[in-house]
């Protein structure tokens, strides 16, 4: 995903050095909405690969930004992110040792943030064409789900024949950036691509156990995983500008 980044930036810059005129105060008193999605990749302590994680596979991102510059590139704003990451049932089946599986949803979280932005506008074309490389630092709060997860055991090897795993509330705090380009033509719309990333730290993740044995008597228990959430993603969107 870097890769790609890296490349899109390199383009940017050799074709503002044909005809660049950074303007500081391209921004001023200027606002935008960004609608953009992409993909996910788990932390280490999240990934499938690693041993003892939980077992999520690459997943995708929708998101939300609406900011607001003051002067010299500078601004705030609001995020609403939403991302989504699978179960690798196959691996997770082997791990249970049931005799059947049933998964539904994935690993989600929704979150919302307040945005601080720097931004250095480059004009190559005065009122048509500019290119706009930007950092953004993100914090705020979050939600956090586990999949619904059924398992069904032979009573002849585990006292329970039924085992199910539901998600409870999850809120948590988060600290994240994102840093990238935006074309922007004719001073009204653009496209944009970045990086973003949400900064590694341990959460308590709640949820519900529920066993039936042979004779149907239920065993309810309240647990929680403790672990890391951190992923990165790249993304891609459309962005609409107003106060030019």
């Amino acid at each position: 995903m870097k890769t790609i980044l890296y490349i899109t930036l390199l383009l940017a810059v050799t074709v503002s050095a044909v005809n660049a005129q950074p303007d500081i105060k391209f921004w001023k008193k200027a606002s935008y909405l960004h609608i953009g999605g992409g993909t996910v990749t788990p932390g280490d302590y999240m990934s499938e690969t690693t041993e003892g994680g939980l077992m999520a596979k690459n997943g995708y991102q929708i998101d939300f930004d609406y900011n607001y510059m003051f002067n010299y590139g500078i601004g705030i704003g609001g995020n609403i992110e939403y991302n989504n990451f699978k179960l690798n049932k196959d691996k997770f089946f082997e791990y249970s040792g049931a005799d059947k599986m049933w998964v539904k949803g994935g690993y989600s979280s929704t979150k919302f943030g307040l945005n601080i932005l720097a931004n250095m506008p480059i004009v190559i074309v005065k009122e048509g064409f500019a290119v706009n490389l930007y950092g953004e630092f993100n914090a705020g709060i979050r939600s956090f789900s586990i999949p619904d997860i059924d398992l069904e055991y032979n009573p002849i090897f585990n006292k329970y024949v039924e085992v199910t795993y539901r998600s409870r509330g999850n809120t948590m705090g988060y600290l994240g950036y994102s840093a990238g380009l935006q074309f922007l033509f004719a001073e009204r719309f653009g496209i944009n691509v970045s990086y973003n990333a949400v900064l590694p730290s341990r959460h308590s993740i709640k949820y519900s156990v529920r066993k039936f044995d042979a004779f149907e008597e239920l065993t309810e228990d309240e647990n929680y995983l403790n672990n890391y959430l951190d992923h990165t993603g790249l993304q891609f969107g459309i962005m609409f500008i107003f106060g030019k």
